[in-house]
C-alpha cells in the first residue's frame, strides 16, 4: 500500500507546482498588465492590498510547501541515485533558485519598498515605474523556473511509476 507514496508525492508536488506557475503566469501574462493600466495612484495600493493578501494565503503556504519538498527532493535524488532521481535534483534545484530565491532577492524586496509607497506622492509615476518594469522582470524568471520545475517534477512522476 504504501510503496507508492513517493510517486504519489511527487505527482502532488508536481500539480502544485503547476499552480505555482500558473499564478506567476497570470501575474506576467495579464495582472501587472491591467494594474499598469491605471494611473500609478490606483496602481499602487491595488497591488499593495494584493501584496498584504498574499503573505496570508494558501498560495504562500504552497510555496513554502514546496520550497520543503524541492529540499527533500535533491537529498532524495542525491541519496536515491535511481529513475528519476536527475530529474528530482533539477527540479528541487530549479525551484529552489528560481521561486524561492528569486522571491527572495527579487521580488520581496520591491513589495516592502511599495508598501511604504504613498500613491498621492508627486513622484508616485516613478515609484511605480520601477516596481512594475522590475517587479515583473523577476516574475517573469520566477514563472519561467516554476514552469519547467513542474515538468520535471512531472517527468519524474513518470518514469519512477
Amino acid at each position: 500500500m504504501f510503496e507508492h507514496l513517493p510517486v504519489y508525492s511527487i505527482a502532488i508536488a508536481a500539480l502544485f507546482c503547476w499552480l505555482v506557475a500558473g499564478v506567476f503566469f497570470a501575474f506576467s501574462d495579464f495582472l501587472m498588465k491591467s494594474l499598469d493600466a491605471l494611473p500609478p495612484e490606483q496602481a499602487i495600493p491595488a497591488m499593495q492590498s494584493i501584496n498584504n493578501v498574499v503573505y496570508r494565503s494558501a498560495f504562500l503556504v504552497g510555496l513554502f510547501v514546496l520550497m520543503a519538498a524541492s529540499v527533500l527532493f535533491v537529498g532524495f535524488g542525491v541519496l536515491w541515485n535511481g529513475a528519476g532521481s536527475g530529474l528530482l535534483i533539477g527540479a528541487g534545484l530549479l525551484y529552489l533558485v528560481t521561486v524561492i530565491g528569486v522571491t527572495a532577492v527579487g521580488n520581496i524586496p520591491l513589495n516592502n519598498r511599495l508598501a511604504t509607497a504613498d500613491p498621492a506622492s508627486p513622484n508616485a509615476f516613478e515609484i511605480w515605474r520601477h516596481y512594475l518594469d522590475h517587479w515583473s522582470a523577476w516574475n517573469h524568471l520566477r514563472t519561467a523556473g516554476a514552469s519547467v520545475a513542474a515538468i520535471l517534477m512531472t517527468l519524474a512522476t513518470i518514469e519512477i511509476a
